[in-house]
């Protein structure tokens, strides 16, 4: 099937032929027919929503490349995505989601089916971009192929916690003896430092989380013996401030800030989204020295916790942890469990062999300018 080119504010349908029938596309999706899907899939999570998708837009340059599928049983899919634009489509990126922005995949009223799944990677298998990436949720990973022909599939993997019944069920159930002794210890060194918690989505709470991201840096760099200000102009681009204030401003009942003071000094701040049954922890940034002795990281996922399950929601995603054992250690003793899911990419060039190549090269380079710790 062939894609007609067009300005990026045009709208585009075309059929999708399959075995079962014709469906008929559309892109980029209507936002009545896109929050109509989206309150009928139990697994939506916030990353689902089109003011999301509009973020990543503002933030990073991308344009809405989303897809509705019409299939012959009445069934409506969406596909949040979004594209970079090249002078040739053949030059194009599509994502869903780009690296920093979470995970995307296929609403469907009930949530996606296998076959569908099938029938999307085939038509984005012929649009012809240069790469095109989908990053499903773990609660539809299980609709989705271990393997697929002319797909590079690579296998992640999230952790969850399991909210269902709430702080009573936690408290007594799913929380181990020595997870309940740190909480509670975690409660008392707070309330004896006077620590405040502050929650919300204000710019105020954003320049917070931001300042304790730019120490983090900071602190990284003085650990690995790198030029502290590469380090700091490197976690600008990927983390640019504009990012967290557009999210906290066009999600306000979604995004939730919160900031840990001490003294009147930002010590540790997180920021969750909520929707529908999923809570996620975004982001998450501390200052080891002051936050580490009192524990408030563990303080804040639990106020993080609670503020889900007062809203309802069944679970809350912790996400990936990089291969960081210390942050896998840190999730598990939370009480949760390892999800597995994968990304999905179709490439007309072997982009992402050549990216693990490069990646092995610059952690080499990294290596040899680190100088040895004495």
């Amino acid at each position: 099937m062939i894609h007609h080119q067009a300005s990026e504010l045009e709208p585009q349908e075309w059929d999708v032929h399959t075995g079962d029938g014709v469906v008929r596309a559309v892109s980029p999706v209507p936002r009545e027919t896109w929050a109509r899907v989206l309150a009928t899939d139990p697994g939506a999570t916030a990353f689902h929503m089109p003011q999301w998708l509009d973020c990543i837009c503002t933030v990073g340059g991308w344009h809405d490349a989303s897809r509705l599928y019409r299939t012959g049983e009445g069934r409506e899919l969406v596909l949040p995505m979004v594209r970079r634009p090249r002078w040739f489509r053949t030059l194009s990126l599509q994502a869903s989601f780009p690296p920093g922005w979470g995970t995307g995949g296929i609403l469907a009223s009930g949530g996606v089916r296998p076959h569908e799944v099938d029938m999307i990677l085939a038509d984005l298998a012929s649009d012809g971009a240069l790469r095109t990436s989908v990053r499903p949720a773990f609660a539809a990973a299980p609709a989705w192929p271990d393997q697929a022909p002319g797909v590079v599939h690579i296998p992640r993997k999230v952790h969850v916690l399991d909210l269902e019944g709430g702080m009573d069920v936690l408290w007594t159930q799913r929380w181990s003896r020595n997870t309940r002794s740190r909480l509670r210890s975690a409660e008392r060194r707070a309330e004896q430092a006077g620590l405040v918690i502050e929650s919300g989505h204000s710019p105020e709470l954003v320049a917070a989380f931001y300042d304790l991201y730019l120490r983090w840096l900071d602190r990284r760099a003085r650990e690995r013996r790198l030029p502290p200000a590469v380090v700091r102009e490197r976690g600008k681009r990927s983390e640019p401030l504009a990012k967290f204030h557009a999210v906290a401003a066009s999600l306000p009942g979604t995004c939730r800030i919160l900031v840990a003071t001490l003294d009147g000094e930002p010590v540790a701040a997180t920021i969750v989204l909520l929707h529908g049954s999923s809570c996620i922890y975004w982001r998450g940034f501390s200052d080891k020295e002051t936050a580490g002795p009192l524990r408030v990281n563990q303080l804040l996922q639990l106020r993080s916790v609670e503020q889900a399950c007062d809203v309802g929601c069944s679970h809350y995603e912790m996400g990936e942890s990089g291969g960081v054992a210390s942050l896998e250690r840190f999730k598990t003793n939370l009480g949760a469990r390892e999800r597995h899911l994968a990304e999905y990419r179709l490439e007309r060039l072997p982009l992402t062999r050549l990216q693990d190549r490069l990646d092995r090269i610059r952690g080499a380079v990294e290596s040899r300018l680190t100088p040895a710790r004495s």
